[in-house]
């Protein structure tokens, strides 16, 4: 069965994390984005990222200072991308620093 992804609450994890319900049935993409990419379009959305680093500068400046400093993360509000429909998959650590990725449905072929 095929997952829909829709807009959901957002409840930000006490690390100031947070993953969208429907990531849970996520398959096992050995971390690829190829294949993380592939399951997004297959539920119908298309994806944005937005990097802590060009978003916050300031926040990520103290997140990297104080190795991992949670309350950054926490205090982080990413920008929503330009255009509409878009909501909150994801907000997370990564090797390369906090990313928070947004999701909007596939515009319907005009």
């Amino acid at each position: 069965m095929k997952t829909t992804i829709e807009a959901a609450p957002i409840v930000r994890n006490a690390d100031g994390s947070y993953y969208h319900p429907a990531l849970a049935s996520l398959p096992d993409t050995d971390e690829s984005a190829e294949a993380f990419t592939g399951w997004l379009a297959e539920c119908g959305v298309q994806a944005a990222s937005i990097w802590m680093e060009g978003d916050a500068p300031d926040l990520a400046d103290r997140y990297m200072e104080s190795d991992g400093d949670p309350s950054a993360l926490i205090d982080w509000q990413p920008t929503v991308p330009p255009g509409d429909g878009w909501f909150l998959l994801s907000i997370f650590d990564t090797d390369d620093g906090p990313v928070a990725h947004y999701v909007r449905p596939v515009p319907a072929a005009q």
